[in-house]
């Protein structure tokens, strides 16, 4: 298989959440495959991997400041990239939120922060999709990517998180918070963007617009819990985490023309932690 088919020279990529721990890998990866990348994101503070995209890649890598909550400032960032572009060929949704009571026991999360959860991990892409999805629809082509997660397929293994502290690490919060990693709206919003995504690869293919879903297992973190760690690699039958680039392989197959089949799949990136 010839390299051109990974090429994404004069394509051009929005990347909702590019400003999280994945977004900036997925930004670098499509730099470095030749694609101009919109970096956008309601966090416009610059981390040193950021800096680094803007001097590299000073000409075909921009931060946009959006809330993409907000259908009216999607239609601003629509109009701002169409002033400068023809096409829009790549649509990526990375994006996540965690409540501050996002590690109470079940029975004690508000609806507030159910919300919260559907809010930045299904509700967010179901807005970029319907403010971007016209271009792509006039054009012909595209290809989004919405990342789901390992725990949009199964439920959590509360077994793996007795005895850590997970909870001091992500959130600051009182001590008598349960030492878990997530509550039910990530897994429901997780499973419903699988699939929303089947749903719209289905409803938009006679356009030639490909649809699909990445589900990362864990990433490997340098903050990470040594007993979390070793409870997950254990479970693992590759027998550890992932690192922090190693989705992004994925991204750049599913972006490209050697995916030009492919629609409508979840692309599953774990390590086997659901083959079992």
């Amino acid at each position: 298989m010839k390299m051109e088919l990974f090429d994404l020279k004069n394509k051009v990529a929005l990347v909702f959440g590019g400003n999280g721990y994945l977004g900036k890998e997925f930004c670098k990866a499509l730099l470095e495959n030749n694609a101009t990348v919109y970096c956008c994101d309601s966090n416009t503070d610059e981390s040193k991997e950021i800096t680094m995209l803007k001097k590299n890649y000073s000409e075909k890598f921009e931060m946009m400041n959006v809330n993409a909550t907000d259908k009216n400032d999607l239609l601003q960032l629509k109009e701002k990239i169409l002033e400068k572009e023809k096409t829009i060929d790549i649509l990526i949704n990375s994006t996540s939120a965690k409540s501050d009571d996002f590690y109470l026991p079940f029975e004690d999360v508000s609806l507030e922060s159910w919300n919260v959860g559907l809010l930045g991990n299904l509700t967010i892409p179901f807005l970029t999709i319907q403010t971007f999805i016209p271009i792509m629809k006039k054009q012909r082509k595209g290809s989004i990517i919405n990342i789901s997660s390992v725990y949009g397929i199964v439920g959590n293994d509360q077994r793996m998180y007795v005895g850590t502290n997970l909870h001091e690490i992500y959130v600051k919060k009182s001590p008598d918070l349960e030492r878990i990693y997530s509550h039910g709206s990530y897994n429901a919003a997780k499973g419903g963007l699988i699939n929303f995504t089947r749903y719209l690869a289905a409803y938009y293919g006679g356009y030639n617009i490909r649809i699909n879903c990445i589900s990362p297992g864990g990433i490997y973190h340098e903050k990470e819990d040594k007993i979390f760690l070793k409870n997950y690699s254990e479970r693992t039958p590759l027998g550890r985490k992932a690192n922090l680039d190693e989705i992004n392989g994925s991204i750049i197959f599913l972006a490209s023309d050697a995916s030009s089949y492919v629609t409508g799949h979840n692309l599953v990136v774990d390590g086997g932690f659901t083959i079992w």
